[in-house]
């Protein structure tokens, strides 16, 4: 658990591996600060921003998070509070957030698992004609190196 998330503002590389329905794994930059005063009012009603950001994708299936490139500070791509970090939009129905759930802090980053959460959006495996479970997996996010 995140004891202290403003600890964790910086610029990261973030890796994704999915464990569901199907392997995968993609990467991406991800950039977390503390949001203005503004920003964090405007999560009046929701949970409490403690850093926000963006994340631009390097490699693999970017699709499942378009909206987590966002760096428009009142819809942020990616907002952390406490040890959850939400990628894409939020409040959104038929919108397709990703949560991460911080497990361990270090120095060089941090990590734990991931799941998705699609929205009114159903997976059906084109074979079996059945329902596919949503996406999940674990990640890393690596602290940039300066240089």
């Amino acid at each position: 658990m995140v004891s202290r998330s403003t600890e964790l503002a910086g610029d990261y590389e973030l890796i994704q591996v999915r464990t569901q329905p199907r392997a995968g794994v993609r990467s991406g930059n991800l950039h977390l600060a503390p949001p203005d005063a503004a920003a964090r009012a405007g999560a009046t009603g929701a949970a409490v921003r403690d850093l926000i950001g963006w994340l631009d994708p390097i490699s693999g299936d970017n699709t499942w998070h378009p909206d987590a490139a966002s760096r428009d500070a009142d819809h942020p791509g990616a907002v952390l509070t406490g040890s959850h970090l939400l990628l894409g939009h939020t409040g959104a129905m038929d919108g397709h957030l990703e949560q991460l759930t911080i497990t361990a802090v270090a120095p060089e980053g941090f990590w734990g698992w991931w799941k998705a959460q699609p929205g009114w959006e159903i997976t059906i495996d084109s074979q079996t004609h059945r329902a596919l479970p949503d996406p999940a997996g674990y990640f890393c996010a690596l602290r940039a190196r300066k240089r």
